[in-house]
């Protein structure tokens, strides 16, 4: 995926009056209907120790850490030894994972503890955890390999400010922004957090770090924050936390956002947490046709776990899955609700008396007008965004999974970015009669963007597509309300809006071709009333 395609990766909203995708991916995780299956996994690959951070590295291999005993004398760990490592094991293609042996990728070795692997979602360039044996305080650090066309290059300690002398950086996790950049998240109990670990972020480039932020109050509490996971796809952040009020020890919770910019953390569902600690969820499956994810790990001490002497002392590995039944009612929803925008969007203006149902939608190709731009104002009119949109629909069509996918997004051309631009001029030759009978008319517009970049960058978009449709009126039938505006007798009301909560991935081969961003890409026209 080129870096450009990130700029609107995601960015889907509800609207009362129209039903913009409700299969928000976040409520989903914390609705009570959800129903969940969490599974042991059993031996060999859960021992009498502690396994934890499974992942799936490209659906064949099964990654994790493990601690296991050293059993002389009921002695459980041993910090003189590397007795933490990576542990692999080959997944066939009729699911069945074979026996796991210690990692042959070359981050292992015989000074350090190593463990929580993580993999950039785009390069697959590992970060990972070492700690230093026979270290008193077991301060952690962050290490990085680059992906190769076989295997990883030798693993270095990553530069800059991740690695600080005097506390602990471990459990990384990897996403993109929407310009492409590596992003890392990471746990840390250096100074300057909200009490114990705390999450982080940083900007990597090529094994080196820049300045360290921490994640804020919404994320992080006074007590401790740890094992984050970002799930690229869908823009949501998991990690665990024993902060008060959840179900026991250490609970699941989820946040929409990135960077430091971010929704109020929730806990996932009652189903997925348990009195114990619940620690390393990970995601390995998404459903194709919504982008939810379906399937994926996370480790527990609760009752089933083993253990050598101590019921709570050890983690081990537990896979979660989603009910297929609840699955298909979902996907059920999400086909019924996009079936709704396009019914809506197909809605005639009245005949004689001009009565418009609002709000009125005009849409966009992805990190338009002016890409890449970071000002607030365009000289770019609607007309050419929307001509240009127009002509990418083989490319959209192209790009849908399946012949009823490519129909739906014909069908939204048709409906959405040819026939709402016929609508919105019908609206302006009403505007043109209100201001003949001598009336002020006041119109309220209202912008969206992604939530996948900073906060400036998404309101400086919001306000160009409100701008190009300024332009539009301005220049609409040679400058026909140019005088109205200047006069303030024709105002128009912005509303940017910048960020937005996003939803479920699309059915498109691509995100940023799918039918739920295309949605999202756009402007709204709120009301149109005169005084």
């Amino acid at each position: 995926m080129k870096k450009k395609e990130y700029k609107e990766y995601k960015d889907v909203r509800g609207s009362a009056k129209q039903m913009m995708v409700l299969a928000a991916l976040l409520l989903f995780f914390t609705s009570a209907q959800a129903q969940y299956r969490v599974t042991h996994i059993g031996k060999p690959y859960n021992t009498t120790g502690s396994e934890t951070g499974a992942l799936v590295v490209g659906d064949t291999i099964l990654v994790y850490s493990t601690m296991q005993p050293i059993e002389e004398g009921r002695r459980l760990f041993n910090f003189s030894v590397p007795q933490m490592q990576l542990y692999q094991a080959r997944i066939s293609r009729n699911g069945k994972i074979a026996r796991p042996k210690p990692s042959r990728w070359g981050f292992n070795n015989d000074r350090d503890h190593t463990g929580n692997l993580a993999l950039d979602p785009i390069s697959h360039d590992a970060y990972f955890t070492r700690c230093r044996i026979n270290d008193p305080e077991l301060n952690c650090e962050i290490y990085y390999a680059r992906k190769l066309k076989r295997g990883w290059e030798k693993p270095r300690r990553i530069e800059g400010a991740v690695n600080q002398k005097g506390s602990t950086s471990t459990h990384p996790a990897v996403g993109r922004l929407n310009d492409g950049t590596v992003i890392l998240y990471f746990a840390s109990n250096r100074k300057g957090g909200n009490g114990g670990m705390d999450l982080w972020y940083t900007i990597v480039d090529d094994g080196k770090s820049g300045e360290c932020v921490n994640l804020g109050p919404r994320i992080n509490s006074a007590a401790d924050e740890i094992t984050p996971f970002y799930d690229q796809p869908n823009g949501v952040l998991y990690f665990s936390s024993d902060r008060d009020g959840g179900q026991g020890g250490y609970d699941i919770y989820c946040a929409v956002g990135q960077r430091n910019t971010w929704k109020e953390a929730e806990p996932v569902c009652g189903c997925l947490n348990s009195k114990q600690n619940d620690i390393y969820f990970t995601i390995t499956q998404h459903e194709p046709s919504t982008g939810m994810p379906t399937q994926g790990y996370l480790s527990s001490n609760r009752a089933d776990s083993y253990y050598l002497n101590d019921s709570m002392c050890c983690n081990d590995i537990y896979q979660w899955s989603i009910d297929s039944t609840e699955l298909n009612v979902w996907n059920s929803e999400i086909a019924d609700t996009l079936d709704t925008i396009i019914q809506n969007s197909k809605q005639q203006i009245p005949n004689s008396e001009p009565k418009f149902i609002f709000p009125l939608f005009l849409y966009f190709h992805n990190d338009e007008p002016d890409p890449q731009s970071r000002d607030s104002l365009t000289t770019t009119s609607y007309p050419e965004c929307q001509q240009h949109y127009a002509t990418l629909r083989n490319e959209y069509i192209a790009k849908q999974r399946s012949a009823a996918d490519s129909a739906l997004m014909n069908e939204f051309f048709d409906s959405c970015v040819v026939g709402n631009y016929q609508r919105v001029e019908a609206l302006f030759d009403h505007i043109e009669a209100m201001l003949d009978e001598g009336h002020r008319v006041v119109v309220t517009v209202a912008g969206y963007a992604s939530p996948l970049y900073l906060n400036s960058y998404n309101q400086n978009l919001s306000r160009r597509r409100i701008e190009s449709f300024i332009n539009m009126i301005r220049e609409w039938r040679n400058g026909l309300f140019g005088q109205a505006l200047d006069d303030g007798v024709l105002s128009i009301v912005q509303k940017p809006h910048g960020a937005v909560a996003p939803t479920t991935e699309s059915q498109s081969k691509d995100p940023v071709y799918g039918l739920p961003a295309a949605l999202a890409r756009r402007i709204e026209i709120l009301s149109c009333k005169t005084k």
